[in-house]
């Protein structure tokens, strides 16, 4: 492959729309899923593709690494999808998740099986330990436990990822911040105890998968997490457009999600291996990250993003290379030229994704965490109102009765001029 041609590659990639999740980088297979998806439940595309993206991640965990000539790269992947209340960020996580509920469900059994045994024999034996997959409410203690426990990792998952963050420091003040920071890169995780032994994991792979409105997102860059890295170890997932479920009484066909099933299976159990780069996958990164270097140096906003997308292009390109083997059923150890430019155009969808986010964090603007629809409304409204002058307007854009009333009482956006329904725009 001559230069030229490898131009030609990476420009192509640039060349995507961003503003939409990038399916076709997923096996022929998961497409079917997310468009089958998408048209009986109602699924956001982006929410759904990035449930998937982050339970292969988890599945593979700590058997499959990739070696990129310079450093070794495990699939740990933060994501975070925003969207207001309603637009049905729960659902789609809760499919792409099941897969790994079940084996979780599978190790429970097997563990009662085990305790029980345990309980009725001499206990001279080390007790049994239930291997989880998935957490949402734990300690930090409790995550070392389940860490020391697993030898594949497992993912952090929670609806409200706020919520997880919040309770940061909540037994130990001032740790676990950085102790997060540690594990974006699979080092080794140590927990000392006052009333216990001292917990050391010498090889991590902790996967965050979680939602959060809009409005939040400023909460999460305080504590100094916009400065030290932690903001930027996330890849977001913000589309532009989110509409709430409607509920059709449809649902995903069964091959669809015995495909789905079967993947995140095979994933689960592939053998210990490492992927090594080639020459040629070599020359596509260093094609596209020394011309992004030179793109972003002067912005000292997107630099740490670049930084971060450097990283995540090969934890991507293996995760794209190992969902494309499991799908066939076959595995090796190469990476292909496609799975790496598909991992560009994924990143490329993130940074774009990363600068809405911080954007919002940034803006003053008070329409910025609004949606489309209230935009256009108010946008449409004059100046200067009476509520019943303008209801043509509001139903123009779907808004009625209560809507309206509460759209009306956002002190941000309106006065309440006179009692008798009369406001003014503040914006």
């Amino acid at each position: 492959m001559d230069l030229e041609q490898l131009n030609d590659m990476i420009d192509g990639e640039y060349a995507e729309d961003f503003t939409h999740f990038p399916t076709h980088v997923f096996p022929v297979q998961i497409q079917e899923l997310i468009d089958n998806a998408s048209k009986t439940i109602g699924f956001n595309k982006d929410f759904f593709s990035a449930g998937i993206l982050s339970m292969s991640a988890t599945a593979i965990g700590n058997s499959v690494s990739l070696h990129n000539g310079s450093y070794f790269s495990k699939p740990i992947l933060w994501q975070a999808i925003i969207g207001v209340r309603g637009t049905g960020k729960t659902h789609p996580l809760n499919f792409a998740k099941k897969p790994l509920e079940e084996i979780d469900n599978a190790a429970y059994i097997e563990y009662k099986q085990n305790l029980d045994e345990y309980n009725k024999g001499d206990k001279k034996n080390e007790k049994p330990m239930y291997k989880k997959m998935l957490l949402a409410d734990f300690t930090p203690e409790k995550l070392a436990e389940n860490l020391q426990h697993n030898e594949k990792g497992l993912a952090i998952v929670n609806d409200e990822l706020m919520k997880w963050i919040n309770s940061f420091d909540q037994y130990n003040k001032g740790g676990d911040q950085q102790l997060y920071l540690n594990l974006f890169n699979g080092n080794v995780l140590t927990v000392d105890r006052v009333s216990k032994e001292p917990t050391r994991v010498p090889e991590t792979n902790v996967n965050i998968l979680g939602g959060m409105q809009p409005e939040l997102l400023k909460l999460m860059a305080l504590n100094g997490r916009s400065d030290d890295g932690f903001l930027d170890r996330f890849l977001f997932v913000y589309p532009d457009n989110a509409e709430p479920i409607l509920f059709t009484g449809l649902d995903i066909i069964d091959f669809h999600k015995s495909n789905y099933a079967k993947l995140i299976n095979n994933l689960y159990g592939a053998s210990q291996r490492i992927i090594h780069a080639s020459a040629s996958n070599i020359a596509i990164y260093k094609e596209w990250q020394h011309k992004k270097v030179v793109e972003c140096q002067r912005d000292n906003l997107e630099a740490p993003i670049q930084a971060k997308l450097e990283t995540y292009v090969w934890r991507l390109a293996l995760v794209i290379e190992m969902m494309h083997q499991a799908s066939n059923g076959s595995f090796n150890n190469e990476l292909s030229d496609e799975s790496m430019l598909k991992a560009i155009n994924l990143v490329e969808y993130f940074r774009y994704n990363a600068l809405k986010v911080h954007d919002n964090i940034l803006s003053n603007n008070p329409l910025a965490n609004l949606s489309e629809n209230q935009i256009n409304t108010y946008k449409e409204l004059p100046y200067e109102f009476k509520r019943e002058d303008v209801l043509s307007i509001f139903t123009k854009h779907s808004m009625k009765g209560g809507t309206i009333g509460r759209f009306l009482s956002n002190k941000i956006l309106f006065v309440h001029v006179k009692s008798d329904g009369h406001y003014r725009k503040k914006h």
